[in-house]
């Protein structure tokens, strides 16, 4: 029975071994190569026309005859509507003829007054007669007048019974069919009747939400790429028009109308469509550039390292040392002559100024006696530049964070009878007036960024270049961003490999998943034995191990 346990755990140990083998990570590389890069804000929205005009008759009428339907496409003065002229044109009739009664009346008056004027000359007459007369002669020119208006009110009303197009565009609306009466649009209470909505499709706009985060790097005249459902491979070339203020809320996340104008001349684009729009709010070309899935932060190092094989105390002292020998955010190619007069001043002023800031830390004001103390007591400890020198490694590598970092320094300064707060505003004060050196003993800003670095901008990253089957960390700047890659600006070459840890770790997660099930399983052909108390190891193993743990507890029994 012994024999045979013996053999079985012999079995076990082959087994281990070479499932050890089958769970080694093949960790994917990627060179490092100039592309172009684009970066977009993405967002969906819906074509309409950008001018809709609602045409109206000023008539009331029956529709007799109506030649537009839904889609047609008019030019100005095309037939739109027309309207039963039986009431307008006898109406107009009606005019006309006291039209000619009133001039004939002008006429009859006329000569009465020609006639009462030689009368009274001969003293046939009277004065009174002679000024009816004249009185008869005005009222006959003023029904002329009141007829001739009466008649061009009826003529327009006869014209206005014809609807013409008021310009050129696209019918994309008609509430009114042939038959229906409707109401004058000048006269009726309501408004009138809507005859027929159109717009001119040749060029239409697209009404976009783009997500808050976004709307800070949108601007008028920016390009935009519209794909819409119905071409889905022919992309629209637009350019934003605008920024509505005023905001809209779907489902708890803030979003602002952008609207996108597009030339339409070819009619594919039609009201109701939906389409993705992208803004392209900025673009690189021909930059250094490495994938997202091989960056990762400096304060991730013990997660990382292990997935590679490495030790996380040795890569935290790798980019130390990165950082002790040429500053982070330098432009690449510049000469280690042009920082190292920084490296050993690497103040912390800056470093709480920039992380207090951010956290609600305000700065003192400050005087030029204060200044000049600070200066002067950096000046008689110059052992202090090394301490905030060792801090500003100790964050960059992810040992410590910004808070932790900032009450070291007040430590630091404490310890030499300064406040944190004065020496950080005095600092600032320097940088902001132009000072190339910081006023605490010409110090530049623990935050990250020296004056090329502030110049350079940009963000840090970790990444794991691939040289000879070995993986050494690398402390990189990164400017701007895509989904899917970063602009270098700084820390890589071409054609330098770096690992893909996405997929590092989900190849170790993997493994993770298939150690808990193997642990689960057991050995074919033996019976796990439960486990309670401390005699986790025969079983499961400690903390998930696996098969692997299990053979070990149990051996070690």
């Amino acid at each position: 029975m012994k024999r045979k346990t013996i053999l079985a755990l012999a079995g076990l140990a082959v087994l281990a071994c070479s499932k050890k083998k089958d769970d080694a990570l093949t960790i994917p590389l990627e060179a490092i190569t100039r592309q172009t890069i684009l970066v977009q804000a993405e967002a969906t929205g819906v074509v309409e026309p950008i001018n809709v005009i609602e045409v109206k008759s000023k008539s009331s009428g029956q529709i007799v005859a109506m030649p537009v339907e839904t889609g047609t496409l008019v030019k100005p003065g095309d037939l739109i509507v027309q309207l039963d002229t039986r009431d307008t044109r006898n109406a107009y009739a009606q005019a006309k003829a006291d039209l000619d009664a009133a001039n004939v009346n002008l006429r009859v008056s006329k000569q009465g007054i020609d006639r009462a004027d030689e009368l009274y000359k001969e003293r046939i007459i009277t004065a009174v007669e002679r000024e009816a007369a004249q009185v008869s002669y005005a009222n006959a020119q003023a029904t002329v007048l009141r007829n001739r208006a009466a008649l061009d009110i009826r003529a327009q009303g006869l014209e206005e019974a014809t609807v013409r197009a008021p310009v050129a565009g696209t019918v994309i609306e008609k509430p009114v069919a042939l038959g229906q009466v409707i109401t004058s649009g000048t006269n009726a209470a309501n408004g009138g009747t809507t005859i027929i909505r159109m717009a001119d499709l040749g060029k239409v706009r697209v009404r976009t939400l783009v997500n808050e985060t976004d709307i800070g790097k949108v601007r008028a005249g920016l390009t935009a790429i519209v794909v819409v459902d119905a071409f889905p491979d022919r992309p629209f070339t637009g350019t934003v028009e605008k920024i509505e203020p005023q905001a809209t809320i779907q489902q708890s996340v803030t979003m602002f109308p952008v609207l996108v104008s597009i030339d339409n001349q070819a009619r594919l684009l039609l009201p109701g469509m939906n389409g993705e729009v992208s803004i392209q709010v900025d673009r690189r070309d021909n930059v250094l550039a490495v994938p997202n899935d091989a960056v990762r932060s400096p304060n991730e190092v013990a997660a990382v390292a292990p997935l590679l094989g490495l030790d996380p105390d040795s890569v935290r002292a790798q980019l130390r040392n990165q950082g002790n020998g040429q500053r982070v955010g330098t432009t690449q190619g510049q000469s280690p002559a042009d920082t190292g007069s920084s490296r050993g001043e690497l103040a912390s002023t800056a470093a709480v100024q920039g992380a207090g800031q951010r956290s609600g830390f305000n700065l003192p004001e400050v005087t030029d006696k204060q200044c000049e103390a600070v200066t002067a007591a950096m000046a008689k400890h110059p052992e202090v530049q090394k301490k905030i020198a060792d801090l500003r490694t100790r964050m960059m590598s992810g040992e410590l964070d910004r808070q932790a970092m900032q009450a070291e320094l007040q430590k630091i300064y404490a310890a030499i009878g300064l406040d944190a707060g004065v020496a950080s505003a005095c600092n600032f004060r320097q940088r902001a007036a132009g000072g190339g050196a910081a006023a605490a003993g010409g110090t530049a800003g623990a935050g990250g960024t020296s004056a090329a670095g502030r110049g350079q901008g940009g963000r840090r990253g970790m990444v794991f270049v691939s040289k000879d089957g070995k993986y050494s960390p690398r402390m990189v700047r990164l400017g701007v961003s895509n989904f899917d890659y970063s602009e270098v600006l700084s820390g890589l070459q071409e054609g330098e490999q770096v690992a893909i840890l996405n997929v590092a770790a989900m190849q170790a997660k993997q493994a993770s998943d298939m150690n808990q099930v193997r642990s689960r399983a057991g050995v074919p052909g033996m019976q796990r034995q439960p486990t309670t108390g401390g005699a986790a190891g025969a079983g499961a193993g400690a903390g998930g191990a696996g098969t692997r743990g299990g053979a070990a507890g149990g051996a070690q029994r």
